[in-house]
C-alpha cells in the first residue's frame, strides 16, 4: 500500500542520511569546508553563484571558514564556521562564543555554524540570547540538506503516485 512504500522511503531516508555523515566524517576539514560553501549556496544563498563564495578556513582564520556575499557588491555577507567532529561530539558554548566572537570582529550580522555532531544547550542558548542572526546546523540538518539538494547523492529511482482526476471527468 501508499502507506508502506512512504514508510520504507522514511527508513531509506535515515539511512541515506547516516551514511552521508559517515563519508563527511573521513573527508578532510578542507572538503568540508567546501561542502558548507556547496550546501549554502545551493539554499539559494548569493544566488548560487560560486563567484561569491570564498573559503578561508586555514590554521589561525580567526574562527571563520568562509564567506558568502550576499550582494554584488559586497555590502552584506554571510559568515560560516564549520566544525568537522568524531561521531557523537557535542560542539561546546565555548566554540559558539568564539565564533560570535569572530563574527564581531568581522562587524559582521548574520553567520552560520556547522557541524557533523550536534550542539550542546548552552551553545543553543548562546545563539539565542544574542542580536546577530546565527544558525546552528547540526550533523543530521545537514545530511538531510545534502539529500534535499543533491549534495553528494544522486537520484536513482522515481517513483509517482497517482489518482483519478475527477474534475476531467466532470465536464464530460
Amino acid at each position: 500500500t501508499r502507506t508502506m512504500v512512504i514508510n520504507a522511503h522514511a527508513t531509506m531516508q535515515t539511512m541515506l542520511c547516516d551514511q552521508l555523515l559517515a563519508y563527511v566524517h573521513v573527508q578532510s576539514s578542507g572538503f568540508f569546508e567546501d561542502l558548507i560553501i556547496d550546501v549554502v549556496l545551493a539554499l539559494g544563498y548569493a544566488g548560487r553563484r560560486r563567484d561569491m563564495a570564498r573559503k578561508l578556513g586555514r590554521s589561525g582564520d580567526g574562527g571563520i571558514d568562509g564567506v558568502i556575499d550576499l550582494d554584488e557588491l559586497g555590502l552584506d555577507a554571510l559568515y560560516l564556521q564549520a566544525k568537522r567532529l568524531k561521531p557523537g561530539t557535542v560542539v561546546s558554548v565555548s566554540a559558539v562564543r568564539d565564533f560570535v566572537g569572530a563574527l564581531e570582529a568581522h562587524r559582521a550580522t548574520k553567520g552560520v555554524f556547522v557541524t557533523t555532531g550536534n550542539f550542546s544547550p548552552a551553545a543553543r542558548g548562546v545563539v539565542e540570547a544574542i542580536s546577530k542572526k546565527i544558525v546552528l546546523i547540526k550533523g543530521q540538518h545537514l545530511t538531510q540538506l545534502m539529500v534535499r539538494f543533491n549534495i553528494g547523492t544522486k537520484v536513482t529511482d522515481s517513483l509517482q503516485f497517482k489518482e483519478v482526476d475527477l474534475a476531467y471527468f466532470a465536464n464530460a
